[in-house]
C-alpha cells in the first residue's frame, strides 16, 4: 500500500496561479508536485515524468478539463485522474465520470484536510491497481508456461520410442554402466560423447530415470534440429516483439526444465553467441528471455550429449573451452559397436523381437551364415545402423531366416576388380573410414590413427580428393 513518505510524482492543472502556488506549498512536503496552467503543458510534463496521479481544473482555455483526462487516460491509463470544478454540475460529473474514468470530483474552493485525504486515498487506489495488474502479469506467465509445458508433454508423448533396456555381454560395457549408476546419484552436469548411434540418448535416460530429480521436468532438446537464430528463443524462451514473428510471449526450455533436467542433444552444433549465454546459465543459474531485462533464475540439471570431438572444436575455434570444462565435469565415453561385437546376438534378438510386433511378421531367426555377415561388418552406423538392416531384412526375407543374401555393405567392400580406379577406390576407403570416426581425423581413434598415416598427410589426400569432412 501507499505511504506519505513515498514523494511520488502528481501534477496539478489549473489556469489560475493562485490555485497552483496554494497547492504546492500545501502538499510539496508530500509529494514531488508538478504544476501546469494549462492541458498543453500538462501533456508536456506527463512525457517527462512518471505522473501517477493527475488533478486538474474543468474550465481552461484551448481545451477543457474533460478533454485533458480523455487524453491522460489514453496515453497514460494507469494515471489516477481527478478533476476540479467550481460548479456542481451533474452533467458535468457524469460526463467526466464516463469519459474519463475519474477518481473524485472536487469542487473548488478545495480544503485541504479534504484533498490530502483524496490524494491518500487516490494513491492507496493507484498501488492496488499496480499490484492486481503485477499479479494478473504473473498469472499470465503461470498460464504461458503451463500451456508451453502441455504442449511440449504433447510431443514427447507423440515422438517417444520404444525404450530398450541396456544391457550388454560386452566387459567395458558393463563397467561403464557401473560408472553411470554411480552418476545417476549426483545432480552433477554430465556430458556423453561418442559415434552417431552408439546409444548416448539411452545412457541420458538412464542417467534421468535412476537420479533422484526422476520425478521431475525432464526437457529434451536437440540442438542440432533449429537454425541458430531459433535456438536461442527454444533455450531461453522470448518476449512479443522480440523480433519478427515473435506474436506472443513464450517459455524457454531452461524455464520448463526449472527443478528438473534439461538435456542438450547435439550440443557441438551450438553457435558461439548460443554457448556464451549457455555458458552463463551454467555458471550463475539465471538467463533473460529474448527482448526482455528481467532475469529469471534456474536450478536445473544438465545433461549434454555429442558425436562431435569437442576438444578438436576448440583448436579450429567453433566450441568455448571454458563452456567444454563446465560440461564435462562427469565425461563419458559411448563404446562403438566394432568395439563390443559380443553384444551384436544380444542387440540382433531384441530388435526381432520387437519388429516382429511391429511389423506384424512371424518371428525369425537369423541364419548362421547371416551371423556371420553381421559380426565381419564394422558397423559406421553402430546400432542404429544394425536396427535398420534388421528391420530392412525381416521385411525383404518375410518368415526366413534371415541370410542378408543381397547384403554388401558398400561402406567396406573393395576389391581388385570392382571397376574403379585406384584414386575412386582410396576415396572410398578414406570416407568409410571418416564414416567410422564420424569426421575426426586428429588424435587417438581418429581416421589418421586407423589408417595409420600422418593427419597432415591425410588432410592433403582429402583435399586432392575432394572429400569433405562431415
Amino acid at each position: 500500500m501507499y505511504f506519505i513518505g513515498s514523494m511520488v510524482d502528481i501534477l496539478y492543472i489549473d489556469d489560475e496561479l493562485h490555485n497552483l502556488n496554494t497547492f504546492k506549498i500545501a502538499f510539496r512536503h508530500l509529494y514531488n508536485i508538478h504544476t501546469a496552467k494549462n492541458a498543453f503543458e500538462g501533456l508536456d510534463i506527463l512525457k517527462e515524468h512518471e505522473i501517477k496521479l493527475v488533478i486538474s481544473d474543468q474550465r481552461m482555455d484551448g481545451m477543457s478539463g474533460i478533454e485533458f483526462l480523455k487524453r491522460v487516460k489514453r496515453l497514460y491509463p494507469d494515471c489516477i485522474r481527478i478533476i476540479l470544478s467550481g460548479y456542481s454540475d451533474v452533467e458535468v460529473i457524469l460526463k467526466a465520470v464516463n469519459d474519463c474514468s475519474i477518481y473524485r470530483f472536487v469542487l473548488k474552493p478545495w480544503e485541504q484536510s479534504e484533498m490530502q485525504q483524496t490524494l491518500r486515498t487516490g494513491m492507496e487506489l493507484y498501488e492496488v491497481r499496480k499490484q492486481n495488474k503485477d499479479l494478473v502479469k504473473e498469472l499470465s506467465e503461470l498460464n504461458q508456461k503451463l500451456k508451453e509445458e502441455n504442449k511440449y508433454l504433447k510431443t514427447e508423448i507423440t515422438n517417444t520410442h520404444e525404450f530398450i533396456d541396456i544391457d550388454t555381454n560386452d566387459e567395458d560395457y558393463k563397467a561403464l554402466l557401473i560408472n553411470i549408476e554411480k552418476i545417476a546419484s549426483t545432480n552433477t552436469t554430465c556430458l556423453v560423447q561418442g559415434e552417431t548411434g552408439t546409444g548416448k540418448e539411452l545412457i541420458i535416460n538412464a542417467i534421468f530415470n535412476f537420479s533422484a530429480l526422476s520425478d521431475k521436468p525432464f526437457i529434451k532438446v536437440n540442438c542440432a534440429a533449429l537454425p541458430d537464430n531459433l535456438i536461442e528463443s527454444e533455450l531461453f524462451g522470448h518476449v512479443k516483439g522480440a523480433f519478427t514473428g515473435a506474436v506472443n510471449d513464450r517459455v524457454g526450455r531452461f524455464e520448463l526444465a526449472d527443478g528438473g533436467t534439461i538435456f542438450l542433444d547435439e550440443i557441438g552444433e551450438l553457435s558461439l553467441n548460443v554457448q556464451t549465454k549457455l555458458l552463463r546459465v551454467l555458471q550463475e543459474g539465471e538467463f533473460q528471455r529474448l527482448g526482455c531485462n528481467h532475469t529469471i533464475k534456474v536450478e536445473t540439471r544438465v545433461l549434454a550429449a555429442t558425436n562431435r570431438d569437442l576438444e578438436e572444436r576448440i583448436a579450429s575455434g567453433k566450441f568455448r573451452e571454458d563452456l567444454f570444462y563446465r560440461l564435462n565435469v562427469i565425461p563419458i565415453k559411448t563404446i562403438p559397436l566394432r568395439k563390443r561385437k559380443d553384444d551384436i546376438p544380444l542387440l540382433c534378438s531384441r530388435f526381432l523381437e520387437k519388429y516382429s510386433l511391429k511389423l506384424g511378421i512371424n518371428k525369425t531367426k537369423i541364419s548362421t551364415q547371416g551371423m556371420k555377415k553381421l559380426m565381419a561388418y564394422d558397423w559406421p552406423g553402430n546400432i542404429r545402423e544394425l536396427e535398420n538392416i534388421i528391420q530392412r531384412y525381416m521385411i525383404l526375407e518375410n518368415g526366413m531366416d534371415l541370410s542378408f543374401s543381397n547384403w554388401t555393405p558398400e561402406s567396406y567392400t573393395f576389391s581388385a576388380d570392382n571397376g574403379l580406379s585406384l584414386a575412386e577406390n582410396e576415396k572410398m576407403y578414406i570416407k568409410s573410414t571418416l564414416l567410422r570416426t564420424s569426421g575426426k581425423v586428429f588424435g587417438p581413434g581418429g581416421a589418421a590413427e586407423i589408417l595409420n598415416i600422418n593427419p597432415k598427410t591425410l588432410i592433403s589426400r582429402m583435399q586432392k580428393l575432394g572429400i569433405q569432412r562431415k
